[in-house]
């Protein structure tokens, strides 16, 4: 009965923490300080300041969702790893101040690329820990080497292409996300000029982003412990079929980015572009999941899970998170609807 269950909290979580932060700050660093860099800095900048929290919110349930599924192998990784786990509270306090810096230099016009990089800083050193913690989880035969010295667990040899992959698909959505809202803002009578440079360079640092990915994605496979990589191999249809089809859709994504000459005369590419990022996450989240099964699948032979439904739990757990939801979607719409006209000022 673990599969179901764990699969379904695979899929309907956000992506993981450290990618949503980490690629939207090393793009607002990246940026060049241009008018058009300036004004995408900004968009950035802005989102982080409500995303990251909104990102710590909804991560919580996953976070319960784990612990009830791998808590003990979880758990105890976290503790072989203490103060580098604990660590990350200070670089996000850290990261999360630097962009509020980086939103006030933005607002009276001062320089910002150093605040901007100091804080891509914090979210990648968050990104390569909790990279680390997940891939110790899986591997209790490595626990005793890294409770002597804790700098061993960054010595998996998939632990370089695991992070580069996570780290570039998510600049990959990122950057296809710019290049969107500057498509989107086009339309709705900004700057076309503003726009323009804002979209190209969307989809120039998502085409490269994911060509990177790609690459970085085979050497990810060929890392994987041979056990675990025959293991998946041998998966038939099940475990091929969702790695096929994510590879395709990578493939895809590359044919569209590189079709687009004039974002905002072809603002239809750049939407198929962002429902291909979308598509293909979904289907790489399976395939990680299978892989963590196939990881522990030594550690949990024979285990044998009893499922007990606690029903009231249940029942208040889902109708706070319906609630949750809810008012979020309200609050979006209300900013959406709310934000001030181009060249206004907000409040």
């Amino acid at each position: 009965m673990a599969l179901p269950h764990a699969l379904a909290r695979d899929l309907l979580r956000p992506p993981p923490l450290h990618e949503r932060r980490a690629r939207r700050t090393i793009l607002a660093a990246a940026i060049g300080t241009r008018d058009a860099g300036r004004e995408a800095r900004t968009l950035l900048v802005g989102i982080n300041s409500w995303a990251i929290s909104l990102a710590i919110t909804f991560g919580i349930a996953p976070l319960l969702f784990l612990q009830v599924l791998y808590g003990r192998f979880f758990y105890s990784a976290t503790v072989l790893v203490a103060w580098w786990w604990l660590g990350m509270l200070g670089l996000l306090t850290l990261g999360y101040y630097l962009n509020y810096v980086a939103k006030f230099r933005l607002a009276s016009d001062r320089p910002v690329s150093l605040v901007l990089w100091l804080e891509t800083l914090c979210f990648v050193a968050i990104a390569a820990i909790q990279v680390v913690v997940n891939l110790l989880h899986l591997q209790p035969s490595r626990w005793s080497a890294v409770a002597e010295s804790s700098i061993r667990a960054f010595a998996d040899p998939s632990f370089l292409p695991r992070f580069l992959h996570f780290v570039l698909a998510a600049l990959s959505m990122a950057a296809a996300l710019l290049a969107w809202v500057g498509v989107r803002r086009a339309a709705r009578g900004a700057d076309a000029t503003l726009c323009r440079d804002m979209a190209r360079f969307g989809v120039s640092a998502a085409l490269y982003a994911t060509v990177a990915q790609i690459l970085v994605g085979f050497w990810l496979v060929l890392a994987l412990p041979g056990d675990v990589l025959r293991a998946f191999m041998r998966g038939g249809a099940a475990t091929m079929v969702p790695l096929a089809v994510g590879i395709l859709a990578a493939v895809g994504l590359l044919v569209v980015l590189s079709r687009i000459r004039d974002p905002l005369e072809e603002p239809a590419l750049v939407r198929h572009a962002m429902e291909i990022v979308v598509g293909a996450m979904a289907f790489m989240t399976v395939t990680r999941h299978q892989i963590r099964d196939l990881y522990l699948a030594p550690s949990r032979a024979g285990e044998v899970l009893a499922v007990s439904t606690q029903w009231g739990p249940l029942v208040l757990f889902l109708a706070v998170f319906v609630l949750c939801v809810g008012l979020t979607v309200w609050a979006v719409v209300r900013a959406l609807r709310d934000r001030p006209s181009p060249g206004e000022k907000p409040a």
